[in-house]
């Protein structure tokens, strides 16, 4: 007990200076989003509470919105930055001396800290909800009661799109690449497959919206997804596969990791956005949301600790465009191309068993 209490104590007092440099930094007119405050605390807390102070983890790998002007530089930034990979579109736009095929990515060399990331947000029974709103609850038993707007027909025309805004986005060695064995590509081509060997016939669209540009990348994707729903009306969800990305101050980059069936899996994040104010233009939201919750709950059925708490955010990310769009995140930039693979597998069975009570 002795001990507890000092533990408790301890985290009491990283909360308060925590607090303290978010409102410094308020005060000054340089705090970014609450993400930058967390990371300019320069601490990680144990478990799922990073998680619970943070707002917005996506900060700094997701721009949805209006283009921006591009850079005027593309020189990576130094390694002992707190977002050595992820934390500025001269690296996202870099292509390497040559700008040929292959690697767009800068060297890791930041220190690396595994974590599992869960409890954080509003709890009922295994399954957990980050909530991101301040005008919107959410009452997850009844999300749960509540029919999604997906009706899936087995063996007949594309009823899934998969599909990558950030198609560059890769893994440990090679955290922005071209080629769509080492990519998100590879990710998304594993969810395809148990979609598939289910009879629920997907629609895996690799064109790559992020290279040589990044900014614009929603726009771009945006087009994507209007063509194949043209193409493919049958299609009843559509799925955004990305990857992660976390880190301190100090240079610490985040690795979050699950032991499924004794094998390592890179976490699953799922992202639901909400139109909080109105000020979005995203008036079925709460049809993904549905979705999204049925699918947070499958996966902590299935595979304990594979995902994170589910995201439920003031985002767009495309997600107006069908009354089943989702984005996922699989793991960051430090964890493996295997284990984000395995992940890919993972959540394709979860999803399969959501999607075949939805027939």
């Amino acid at each position: 007990m002795k001990k507890w209490g000092q533990k408790a104590a301890g985290l009491c007092s990283a909360a308060l200076t925590f607090a303290a440099v978010v409102c410094v930094l308020g005060r000054l007119s340089v705090l970014p989003s609450w993400d930058a405050a967390f990371t300019a605390a320069g601490f990680i807390m144990p478990g799922g509470a990073a998680e619970a102070l943070k707002t917005d983890i996506l900060e700094e790998d997701e721009e949805d919105g209006p283009s921006q002007p591009e850079p005027a530089s593309s020189t990576p930034k130094s390694p002992s930055s707190s977002r050595p990979e992820n934390s500025s579109e001269e690296n996202r736009n870099s292509s390497g001396a040559n700008g040929s095929q292959g690697t767009v990515s800068t060297t890791q060399k930041a220190d690396v800290k595994e974590m599992s990331i869960v409890n954080a947000g509003v709890q009922y029974n295994n399954v957990w909800v980050k909530n991101l709103n301040k005008n919107h609850g959410i009452d997850i038993p009844g999300e749960l009661q509540k029919q999604p707007a997906v009706k899936i027909v087995k063996n007949a025309g594309p009823q899934v799109l998969i599909y990558h805004t950030h198609t560059t986005e890769a893994f440990a060695g090679e955290t922005r690449s071209r080629d769509n064995a080492k990519n998100m590509v590879a990710v998304g081509e594993r969810i395809a497959e148990q979609l598939k060997a289910a009879g629920i016939n997907t629609y895996h669209d690799t064109t790559c919206h992020d290279y040589p540009s990044y900014n614009g990348s929603y726009d771009r994707s945006k087009v994507t997804i209007l063509n194949a729903l043209k193409k493919y009306p049958s299609i009843q969800v559509t799925l955004d596969i990305h990857r992660d990305a976390m880190g301190t101050e100090g240079g610490t980059r985040i690795k979050p990791t699950a032991m499924v069936n004794g094998k390592k899996a890179a976490q699953v994040m799922i992202i639901s956005g909400c139109d909080d104010d109105g000020s979005l233009n995203f008036p079925n939201w709460e049809y993904n949301l549905r979705l999204a919750v049925r699918l947070q709950k499958s996966m902590a059925d299935l595979y304990p600790g594979l995902g994170r708490p589910l995201n439920f955010c003031t985002r767009k990310y495309n997600e107006n465009l069908t009354k089943g769009s989702l984005l996922v995140e699989f793991g960051t930039e430090v964890n493996t191309l295997d284990e984000a693979k395995y992940s890919g597998d993972l959540f394709g069975k979860a999803l399969v068993e959501v999607l075949n009570k939805l027939t």
